[in-house]
């Protein structure tokens, strides 16, 4: 399983089906085309720390805008 689709599974994880994370790519916003909320972004950073295993800084969550932003985050903490 790539970093896109476990983003998407701790998306409909942690939003139990109320956002609809399926088809999302690299360029997708997550406020405009995810739908998510200032809190909602919260939630998701405490879902992919869970699911990475890793510790988000407030930069890196100033840094996320899209989902490629967040990958790009991921895949640096994890190197």
């Amino acid at each position: 399983m790539n970093t896109i689709e476990r983003i998407e599974r701790v998306l409909d994880s942690v939003f139990e089906g109320e956002i609809d994370a399926s088809g999302v790519t690299e360029e997708s916003d997550l406020r405009e085309d995810v739908g998510l909320s200032s809190v909602a972004m919260l939630y998701m950073v405490m879902g992919l720390e869970e699911e990475f295993a890793i510790k988000f800084t407030n930069a890196d969550f100033e840094k996320m805008a899209t989902v490629g932003d967040v990958v790009a985050c991921i895949e640096g903490k994890l190197k």
